[in-house]
């Protein structure tokens, strides 16, 4: 009895073997393009393996050869593309570029890091603002699936700087229209309005950020509002106080402003910046601006700011330092560099912007 079960289950199971193998053969038949899509994305996968070794290790030729041939056998592999489109970038093949990153947003749409390099390229290196612009407001408007698993994964914060990055990136789209409308056209102006409303988005998910503030300072000098200009100067250089274009575009603003005295003592301290750099052709020139300000200064007859204070440009970054408030000589060279640079007007000037 026992050895007729024993033959009885081995026929029943071949019988299902039998079954499963006439099955997958008539599958090969009726279903042999999903098969060789499955085998190509196998080879596919491979050579996208490859790529990502050959990208890691700087050799950028043979990544873009594995991406490509990996490419070939799965169209689809969107970080294959874009991988490739940033690789054309740093070959400065900016054409190639966009269609790389074109070619993986076709298959996955809401790849934002794609979206937003391929913005930059194309309003940075091929001046095609309308285009970028409504990159980054696809960036802007999506509506990522946000995860959120305790001390594992959450996507939350790299949303809200996706967007800020965007609004920032419009920003510089808008202004980069405006410079192609003439010089205080009515296009132009209306362009830098949007510039500066894409800053202040953008400062909503980027605090503290000196790019976006410096150049919402920038648009507001240029739109001539310049009391909300000097504040996100005096803000942008509190970031960042050894950022020399900061503080020279804050010096001419406050020359501008006629606030003499002020931007007497901005401009001596984008010369200590100077010297720091060692750019001398600058320095002489941003000199010439001091002696045409200290003249200036003496002409309104208030040379006493001039004689109660200590001449910034007499002395190198190490010869200064700033205690209680108050710019003095070290004979000891200790020097708060950075404390010495920062703005002091900050307050003042969101006073007098309300």
């Amino acid at each position: 009895m026992g050895l007729i079960i024993k033959i009885y289950k081995l026929k029943i199971t071949k019988i299902i073997l039998c079954i499963l193998m006439i099955a997958f053969i008539a599958s090969l038949y009726f279903y042999r393009n999903w098969y060789f899509t499955q085998l190509h994305k196998c080879i596919g996968f491979y050579y996208v393996n490859q790529g990502d070794k050959a990208y890691r290790k700087s050799k950028y030729q043979s990544a873009i050869d594995n991406y490509k041939t990996a490419l070939r056998h799965y169209p689809g592999h969107s970080r294959a593309s874009c991988n490739l489109g940033n690789i054309y970038v740093s070959f400065e093949n900016y054409y190639e570029a966009v269609n790389a990153y074109e070619n993986a947003l076709k298959y996955s749409p809401n790849f934002m890091a794609c979206r937003m390099d391929l913005g930059i390229i194309l309003s940075e290196k091929m001046a095609n603002y309308d285009k970028a612009i409504q990159e980054y407001g696809r960036v802007i408007n999506s509506r990522p699936l946000l995860i959120n698993i305790p001390f594992v994964y959450n996507n939350k914060e790299t949303a809200k700087i996706n967007k800020g990055l965007a609004y920032y990136n419009m920003g510089l789209a808008y202004r980069g229209k405006s410079v192609y409308m003439g010089d205080k056209s009515y296009t132009s102006v209306k362009y830098l309005k949007k510039a500066k409303e894409s800053y202040q988005q953008a400062e909503k998910y980027l605090k503290n950020d000196f790019d976006n503030t410096y150049n919402l300072a920038l648009t507001d000098h240029l739109l001539g509002d310049y009391n909300s200009a000097a504040y996100n100067y005096c803000k942008a250089i509190n970031i960042e106080p050894e950022n020399f274009d900061a503080h020279y575009n804050f010096s001419l603003l406050l020359r501008t402003m006629k606030m003499n005295e002020e931007a007497l003592l901005e401009f001596e301290k984008t010369v200590l910046l100077l010297e720091k750099s060692g750019n001398s052709d600058k320095n002489k020139y941003v000199l010439g601006i001091i002696g045409e300000l200290r003249r200036r200064i003496i002409a309104q007859g208030d040379s006493s700011h001039l004689t109660n204070r200590v001449d910034l440009t007499s002395l190198s970054p190490d010869e200064i330092m700033y205690t209680k408030g108050k710019v003095v000589y070290s004979k000891q060279k200790e020097v708060n560099f950075k404390k010495l640079l920062k703005c002091t007007y900050q307050k003042q000037f969101e006073e007098m912007k309300k």
